[in-house]
Order: C-alpha cells, then sequence, then structure tokens
C-alpha cells in the first residue's frame, strides 16, 4: 500500500501549511521489521537525601510498553555501535506512597545498544539510554501536600540507564531482563527539587511484527580526518533558590572545550567553565537584603569530558571543580550531561543538565560553534 507523505507546518504568525510531499511511503515497507515490547517493573527509590527516607513506604510496581526498529547498517554509525535498536516508550510507576508522591507517566526515546551478542539473535549484554519528559501526578503544594519535599513541579525531565539481556524463544519472540536507573527532576525551574531516583528490575517480551531478518550490511569505516576537536558553548536557562517563593532568576555558561577523538565514536577531554548564576545574591542575602556583589555571582571551574558520538548527536558527560566560587554551601564539584546537535559543520544546538551531588542545579539550553 501505498501513501503519499503530508507534512502540517504552523507557523509562528498562527499560518497552517499543508504541504503534499510528491514522494510515495510503503506502508509495508514502514511498519516492517519492528520489535512491540512489554516489560513489569519492580524497585525501589533510592533516597539521596534524609527527607526522602521519611516519605517511604512501599516497593514500586511499574510497567513499560515501548516500540523499536533494529539497524541493519545503512549508515557507519549503525555499524559502530553494533546494529543498535532505536525507538519511543511510555513508562509508568507508582512510587509507594500515592498521597504524596502519587505515580509518574513518562515518555521518552531511546537507543539500545549490543555489548556482548552470542550468534546473530542472541544479546547476552546491552545498555540502553531513554531520555523524554515525565509527569508526575502529585508535587509539592503549601496547602493540599506539603509532605512531598521533594518534586515541586508535575513537568519533569525523564532520564534513564539501563543493562538488559535478549534471550530468543522463537524466531518472532525474544524474552528480556533489565535492570537500570532512572531520575525525574524539573532542572531547578520549581522548588523543591531534589528529584526522584529510582532503581527497577523488569522482565518482559519482545516480538518481532515482521517474518524474517533483513541481513546486515557491512560498510567501508572512513578514516578520522582531525584527531582534535574544539567547542565554545554559550548557554542560558532561569532556576529558583530552594525556597517556597520560586522567584526565578537567569544564570548562563560559557564552556571552552579541548577534546581529542579516541575513535569515530568517543572523544575524551577538558574544558573550562565561567557560571554567572543570579540566585546566588538570594542565596547570600543578609536579614532580607540580597547580596548584590557582581563577583559573588561569578563561578570558574576546569571539567574533564565524555563524549558518545552517534551521527550528528552527541551525549556528553562532564565533572568539574570549581577554581573560584563565592558560594560553596552545595560542593565544590559539579556535573554536567546532556546532548548536543551538530545543525552544521560549524554550529551545535546544545541541551544539558547542570547538578551538584545527584541535585539538579539548571538546564543549560544553548548554542556553540565547533571546529
Amino acid at each position: 500500500m501505498k501513501l503519499r507523505s503530508i507534512k502540517i507546518i504552523l507557523l509562528s504568525g498562527g499560518f497552517l501549511v499543508i504541504q503534499v510531499n510528491t514522494s510515495a511511503i510503503d506502508i509495508k515497507e514502514t511498519f516492517n521489521n519492528i520489535y512491540i515490547n512489554a516489560k513489569v517493573h519492580y524497585g525501589f527509590i533510592v533516597p539521596h537525601h534524609e527527607s526522602i527516607t521519611y516519605l517511604l513506604e512501599k516497593h514500586i510496581p511499574g510497567f513499560e510498553l515501548e516500540i523499536s526498529r533494529p539497524a541493519y547498517g545503512k549508515h557507519i554509525w549503525e555499524q559502530l555501535y553494533r546494529y543498535p535498536r532505536t525507538g519511543i516508550g511510555y513508562f509508568f510507576c507508582d512510587y509507594g506512597n500515592p498521597e504524596v508522591l502519587g505515580q509518574a507517566h513518562a515518555l521518552y526515546g531511546f537507543i539500545n545498544i549490543p555489548v556482548i551478542k552470542k550468534g546473530d539473535n542472541f544479546y547476552l549484554l546491552n545498555y540502553k539510554i531513554s531520555f523524554g519528559a515525565s509527569y508526575l501526578t502529585k508535587k509539592f503544594d503549601v496547602r493540599e501536600n506539603h509532605l512531598n519535599t521533594v518534586v515541586g513541579a508535575n513537568l519533569n525531565v525523564y532520564f534513564r540507564l539501563g543493562l538488559d539481556t535478549k534471550i530468543p524463544l522463537s524466531k518472532k519472540l525474544e524474552l528480556t531482563g533489565e535492570v537500570g536507573f532512572s531520575h525525574c527532576s524539573n532542572g531547578k525551574w520549581r522548588s523543591p527539587n531534589y528529584g526522584l531516583n529510582v532503581i527497577t528490575g523488569s522482565l518482559g517480551l519482545n516480538y518481532f511484527l515482521s517474518n524474517t531478518n533483513k541481513e546486515k550490511v557491512k560498510l567501508e569505516l572512513p578514516k578520522s580526518t582531525s584527531k582534535n576537536y574544539y567547542s565554545i558553548i554559550y548557554s542560558a536557562g532561569a532556576k529558583v533558590f530552594d525556597n517556597l517563593y520560586n522567584n526565578y532568576y537567569f544564570i548562563s555558561s560559557l564552556s571552552v572545550d579541548y577534546e581529542r577523538h579516541l575513535n569515530l565514536k568517543r572523544r575524551i577531554g577538558i574544558g573550562a567553565d565561567i557560571f554567572y548564576d543570579k540566585s546566588i545574591s538570594e542565596a547570600l542575602a543578609v536579614d532580607g537584603e540580597l547580596n548584590e556583589d557582581i563577583a559573588n555571582l561569578f563561578k570558574f571551574g576546569l571539567h574533564g569530558s565524555h563524549t558518545l558520538v552517534y551521527n550528528r548527536l552527541s551525549m556528553i558527560l562532564n565533572i568539574g571543580r570549581y577554581l573560584y566560587s563565592k558560594y560553596t554551601d552545595l560542593s565544590l564539584f559539579y556535573s554536567r550531561a546532556g546532548v548536543r546537535y551538530k545543525l552544521t559543520n560549524h554550529f551545535l544546538l546544545n541541551i544539558s543538565l547542570k547538578a551538584h551531588n545527584a541535585k539538579a542545579d539548571f538546564v543549560e539550553w544553548g548554542v556553540g560553534y565547533i571546529w
């Protein structure tokens, strides 16, 4: 069956444009080679702050539904990552205290990458990275839910890192087992924002919609043209201080990095960060008077970096230490995790989460120049 693709574009001025593409789409091909996955979860909340401990009543049940497609080597990145599966999913869990913590609903995209493979269809060990948005049914409310000192917003970021195995039961059916860590928080957009860290194990079934697996393609890998990679990225955002007033403050960062390619998919490096954080004026306030000394609002630090590259998308992890900071109540160390997308050979978009001791500091929305 053929269907011509239709694009609907909503312009900022309010005009609706409908574009009919002249190229036809084969619906059978689009929905071929699809896995449908269903899992049941069971686990517990990791109480990374003592105020969370008092809220824990029961273990956490949950379930997950996913749709994924295996890669067959159409692009070199699929071959480099051992033909991963990519897809979208929905996750639900009950936090074990329905009156205070409620439940979580998450929608996300993911990549599932083989590490150890036994035979064509036996994936002994894989790792999975999921990223998306979550809706928590309960949040802090000074009148109706003052015991929830963990989450201050319904809408939150969702992140999960897991390890799994896939055991074939037939040509179309797999048994899956996984253990993973997930995190939900709002990136300090609302207070409180300790976030919820959860560890769960799961069992599930994968059903393959196609009758046969496509043959995997092996392409000739290109040689890396340069070992050195430089970037400068400016990011900005907003955050609240840890109180119930939810006054928003501007915060920004400027990062300069030098990285070296270990291979086509991995880089390591070092970098420097300058942060401007207006919320420090409230943190250092005396008798209600904000501290407006501009020198107190800046921080300077150095970090080490590790980057995974998948085509134009890269996943970054930084661990850093402040060399200059007037406000050190949180920590002298900071971390950053995020994704970057190359628009061109020299420009990129950045979204990352900066944190102290697994507690979010702010979400960095940025642009960068690379060479």
